[in-house]
């Protein structure tokens, strides 16, 4: 009976020091799109950086106060930030009963020997030095980067027995892990589809839920890995550059998993469709932060607006959901609208490479309201600026060429404008009227970014509102140039300007004798906003 009493009391107090057993983890998260040189700025680097923070804040149980974001900067600031991550670290082990674990994720330029923050490198060999030296128990590092292989020492790296990191769980495991996104003698690439590099997309769709292959909503080291992996040489098998293939050296030690995301109190859910594939982007960040493939599909969002693009049976549809804190919402197939585009691969920072098949891509349709002015016509005594208000409709936009970080396309448009004069003085020379054109235009887009040239044609009115009060029938052309800026998805900044050449049969002097068709040219400038759906 007393020895009963004695196991029983042992359990006891290991159950209550598990219990109160505590993990920690730190993450230091680079992004760089500059190199030293030798290769032309990244597109998505330091976009990528900035979503890898987020899913590790959302899911990963590392703290917002224990995440060290780095966008842009150089050595020195990175050598900093893994040593106040060291510090962190003795500061948490004067507990006993805290575990540690420090995160280091990179994305940007790698010459196969060290990485590139702008003109500087920081080799791998010190990168390691300095991680080992913070005394953490776990360090995982994750290199995004062109022959960041090479970054590995010891080829043929092997997974010794998994283990666990167990988010509200005692740690009781040591070592480290390190990723590359490709191996030694290859090129990590990046597609302006998913608005980042493949393997980073597949990585963090990965910790989103795509990666939970057992469905107990907990996503692991080597589930996550394993997710990357088949994702990223799948998509990048068919390139002319030949396929990307991560990675890994695992010197790790202890029982269970390392659990690196956990999907069972996410903020807000979202059910995917079953589907060959699904594309979800964060809109309020125009950025693509999950993929998902095959069938129906639980994904750990924060709450916000998203855009969804389903390709199902070699169609693609897309549509629109918002995610309210605590949420879980189903998106129906049958809810969602026909899209069509295509995508253009490039290696980082490279030029264009390859093209991949046709996927979707939103077709919006833009309405544009914008205010400005031009010169008035019916009276040489002049009534002050005349001003004018232009409702512009896109109805159609047709993409002929993709180039890396971009697109060349056609606008079709429509537009209603109404112009006056207001000049109080008297015998002043006012006009009002209105038109109604169309046209076509090129446009050039590079990142958020667009600018159109194109010509516009079509007829109006314009009345005198002095003397004879005379309304004339016009015809108007109009070469124009507009600017477009991307605030988000939804809403852009629009700017234009033209050149506009009026036709009409006027008569001058109001004799009603002999009205003569007369030419005028003046130019006009506006600014607005549009709005796409």
């Amino acid at each position: 009976m007393n020895h009963v009493k004695r196991v029983a009391q042992l359990a006891f107090l290991l159950l209550a020091t598990l219990a109160s057993a505590e993990t920690r983890r730190i993450a230091i998260i680079v992004g760089n799109n500059a190199g030293t040189g030798e290769m032309p700025p990244l597109r998505y680097a330091e976009s990528d950086a900035g979503k890898m923070a987020r899913v590790l804040v959302e899911l990963g149980d590392v703290q917002a106060d224990d995440v060290m974001l780095l966008q842009g900067q150089r050595v020195g600031s990175v050598e900093r930030a893994i040593g106040e991550a060291r510090d962190r670290v003795s500061h948490f082990r004067k507990s006993p009963d805290v575990r540690t674990v420090v995160y280091f994720y990179f994305s940007g330029h790698s010459d196969g020997e060290s990485i590139e923050l702008g003109n500087e490198k920081l080799a791998y060999a010190r990168l390691k030095a300095l991680l080992a030296g913070t005394g953490a128990d776990v360090r995982l590092v994750v290199v995004d980067a062109c022959r960041s292989g090479a970054g590995l020492r010891e080829k043929g790296g092997k997974p010794v027995d998994s283990f666990t990191i167990r988010l509200a769980d005692t740690l009781q495991a040591t070592g480290e892990a390190f990723i590359t996104s490709s191996a030694a003698d290859e090129s990590s690439l990046e597609s302006s589809e998913v608005m980042g590099s493949y393997f980073t997309h597949n990585f963090i769709s990965g910790l989103r839920g795509a990666a939970d292959a057992s469905g107990d909503k907990l996503v692991t080291l080597s589930e996550a890995y394993k997710y990357a992996y088949d994702r990223t040489v799948s998509s990048t098998a068919m390139l002319a550059v030949g396929a990307q293939h991560p990675n890994y050296d695992f010197k790790l030690s202890g029982q269970g998993e390392l659990v690196l995301a956990t999907l069972l109190k996410p903020s807000a859910v979202l059910v995917l469709p079953e589907a060959d594939r699904t594309l979800v982007t964060d809109l309020s960040r125009d950025q693509v932060i999950v993929e998902t493939l095959g069938g129906a599909r639980e994904v750990a969002l924060a709450p916000g607006a998203y855009g969804v693009r389903v390709f199902k049976g070699g169609q693609g549809y897309g549509g629109r959901v918002t995610l309210r804190d605590g949420a879980r919402q189903v998106v129906q197939l049958s809810t969602l609208s026909p899209i069509h585009s295509s995508v253009m691969v490039a290696q980082k920072g490279g030029p264009l490479v390859a093209k991949t098949i046709d996927t979707a891509r939103p077709s919006d349709v833009g309405l544009g309201v914008s205010f400005g002015g031009t010169g008035g016509i019916l009276s040489m005594r002049g009534a002050g600026p005349k001003w004018q208000v232009r409702l512009d409709i896109e109805p159609l936009t047709s993409t002929f060429l993709n180039f890396a970080g971009g697109r060349l396309a056609g606008q079709f448009h429509l537009l209603a404008l109404g112009e006056w004069t207001s000049d109080a003085r008297p015998m002043a020379a006012n006009e009002a009227g209105g038109q109604v054109r169309i046209g076509y235009r090129v446009a050039a887009e590079v990142w958020r970014f667009q600018f159109g040239l194109g010509v516009e044609i079509g007829p109006g009115l314009l009345r005198q509102l002095y003397d004879q009060q005379q309304t004339a029938f016009i015809l108007t052309m109009a070469p124009r140039v507009q600017l477009k800026f991307k605030l988000n998805r939804a809403l852009a900044i629009i700017a234009s300007g033209d050149f506009t050449f009026t036709g009409l049969d006027y008569d001058a002097d109001g004799d009603g004798i002999a009205p003569e068709w007369t030419w005028f040219a003046y130019p006009s400038a506006n600014a607005g906003l549009m709005v796409s759906f």
